[in-house]
């Protein structure tokens, strides 16, 4: 069955009847709504007869945003009867099939064998050694290295100060250059921004001192993975602490234990992993809530995998900045009551601009820079109405920097010596 087109008028008409609705809500200028839409495509033709796909284009939609309740695109969100039953946001194509799946059959609506059997095997991780290569650092050649180097100093405190690009002279060929995977370009871009929230003298100091231990031609392939290792499970800030029930910690648990087996050099087969994956989404609901299936089901990778920094760093970031155990002079509820502001007060400043500009790059930037001021004016009032309260939160913004220049020290020394250890 083709997918087809609803809009905010036929909406309520279009989600109603027996058979189970999905619908998308997307818009033309969201990339991550292009790159699902073959997979919908394949998820509509998989379930003909048992499902129907629909796309609802939000900046179409007056009000649309405020109106369904979106957030942020892609959503996904699944009708039964009329009635919303599910909903996704920004989901793995893994995440999107098993939780159809998952949902059909809480209907009775049970998906033949032979198509689950496909949708399983579809989409599976790269094992690790599919992703182990041979690295040669800055190609062996002394003089690209003194040049990165060069541009890392000389990069003015006007500039944006982006390492992987100074480094690397034309970030787009960074691996070219550099002669190292592009995670560890991201790995020292991560460890800037948590540093510079602090200081940024000594976060670009850092920086100097990582880039200046590269040796030159080794093989630093696995130095980003090692680094992600120590950070999830050695450090003061390991990710099982934050585990809140024992389905979690018990995934948590045999997530750790794979990734304890490459650490050591072993292999992983790739079936084990997609295991695990499939493990944490259907716990959604059932034991977890989104937000922490997802953060599992992400986890549950190899941590050679490009993109794991960029998923590991923030991960850990925000559940030690948010740990009141550490600072017990700022609550959760009083967390939630700044967040609840805040999203007022988005909402707010977003339905008086209307929806983003549909064309054009400039009006959008002119769009985001009227939201910023918007939102910079209500924070005013907030202030000015709970002073107690905003002068606790910044009394925490500070603990928060602490801790962030904290994770950023103790990672980056991990990397030292790693990268000190390579060159011998």
């Amino acid at each position: 069955m083709a997918i087809l087109e609803t809009t905010q008028a036929t909406f309520h008409q279009d989600v109603e009847g027996d058979t189970p609705v999905l619908v998308d809500f997307w818009a033309p200028w969201c990339a991550p709504c292009l790159a699902l839409a073959p997979h919908l495509e394949t998820l509509a033709a998989n379930h003909a007869g048992r499902l129907k796909v629909l796309k609802l284009n939000v900046d179409e939609a007056p009000g649309g945003w405020q109106h369904f309740g979106v957030r942020a695109i892609p959503t996904l969100a699944f009708y039964s009867a009329g009635k919303e039953y599910g909903r996704l946001v920004g989901p793995s194509t893994m995440r999107l099939q098993l939780m159809v799946e998952k949902w059909l059959g809480e209907l009775g609506l049970v998906l033949p064998a032979l198509q689950r059997a496909s949708l399983e095997t579809r989409n599976a991780p790269l094992s690790a050694d599919a992703l182990e290569e041979k690295w040669n650092s800055f190609g062996g050649d002394v003089a690209v290295k003194k040049a990165g180097i060069a541009r890392l100093r000389d990069c003015s405190q006007e500039e944006a100060y982006q390492p992987s690009r100074q480094l690397a002279g034309d970030e787009a060929q960074f691996e070219a250059i550099v002669g190292v995977p592009m995670a560890l370009g991201d790995l020292l871009g991560m460890l800037y921004w948590l540093q510079s929230q602090n200081d940024e003298k000594t976060a670009r100091a850092q920086t100097l001192e990582i880039v200046d231990a590269m040796p030159v031609g080794a093989n630093l392939g696995a130095v980003t993975a090692k680094v992600l290792y120590d950070l999830l499970y050695l450090s003061p800030w390991a990710i099982s602490q934050y585990r809140q029930n024992d389905i979690a910690r018990t995934l948590n648990r045999k997530i750790e234990m794979l990734h304890q087996r490459q650490h050591a050099g072993a292999s992983v087969m790739e079936s084990d992993w997609e295991a695990l994956q499939r493990e944490a989404v259907l716990a959604t609901g059932s034991g977890l809530g989104s937000s922490e299936s997802e953060e599992l089901e992400h986890l549950a990778v190899p941590l050679l995998d490009a993109d794991m920094v960029r998923h590991v760093l923030p991960l850990v970031t925000e559940y030690a900045v948010h740990d009141y155990r550490q600072y017990p002079d700022w609550s959760e509820s009083e967390a939630a009551q700044v967040a609840a502001m805040s999203d007022e007060d988005y909402e707010q400043t977003r339905e008086a601009l209307g929806g983003p500009p549909k064309n054009g790059e400039a009006a959008r930037d002119e769009w985001i820079s009227q939201l910023s001021e918007g939102l910079h004016a209500r924070e005013v009032e907030r202030r000015k109405a709970h002073p107690v309260l905003w002068e606790r939160y910044d009394a925490w913004c500070i603990f928060k920097q602490e801790t962030m220049a904290s994770i950023g020290a103790r990672t980056g020394a991990v990397l030292l010596s790693l990268l000190r250890t390579a060159g011998k």
